[in-house]
């Protein structure tokens, strides 16, 4: 029997629970005040030259539709094809009754003297907003909040970067669409492969 405190208990319990959930399952979401506390509390993650590299855009009903009709635009490319536009509109359906959409992008100055020197900062910068994002789907579920991360390539239109107010989009890389809110949908646990197929252990006997 592990003999974890309440806190590690707390955040493992948070870690294994927590699932993806469909926008469409959603069916409310918190106030933004609320979403913006744990977005600060979020931005407390690992950064290797303090460059806090996240950037945040927090939409509202009608910027999240106006994505979900950009997205539904990707999806359906040239329309040439019946299947991707009918997909298209229900993603551009889905994406947009989703009651609470934020936006990560990891911004990396590329004319900074730092990463002349350090190339590596882009995939360090990056690293740090995966965390900050992974800190924030937990931050969720800790309010009873749903979440997906999503990563669909909505950022391709060409008019997305104006959309949600990216001003150097050469300099931001978007890393999550976090859809959030209220959800009743249950999802069953998910069974990883064995630990021992992974992991090296050098300290075992």
């Amino acid at each position: 029997m592990n003999s974890w405190g309440k806190q590690t208990e707390t955040l493992s319990h948070l870690i294994l629970e927590r699932r993806t959930r469909k926008p469409k399952s959603f069916n409310g979401a918190p106030p933004s005040s609320q979403v913006t506390q744990l977005i600060d509390i979020a931005r407390h993650a690992p950064n290797h030259h303090r460059t806090q590299p996240a950037r945040f855009y927090l939409l509202d009903s009608e910027k999240i539709k106006q994505v979900g009709r950009l997205f539904g635009e990707v999806v359906q490319g040239d329309k040439s094809s019946p299947s991707l536009v009918e997909r298209g509109k229900k993603k551009e359906q889905e994406w947009s009754l989703a009651p609470g959409l934020l936006i990560v992008t990891c911004y990396t100055d590329k004319d900074s003297e730092l990463l002349k020197l350090n190339p590596n900062v882009v995939e360090e910068d990056y690293a740090t907003c995966c965390c900050i994002c992974q800190n924030l789907l937990l931050l969720f579920e800790a309010e009873g909040i749903a979440s997906k991360w999503s990563t669909g390539k909505v950022w391709e239109h060409p008019g997305f970067a104006n959309c949600v107010g990216i001003t150097k989009p050469s300099m931001e890389r978007v890393v999550a669409l976090l859809f959030y809110g209220y959800s009743d949908d249950n999802i069953p646990n998910r069974s990883l492969a064995n630990l021992s197929e992974h992991l090296r252990d050098f300290t075992s006997a």
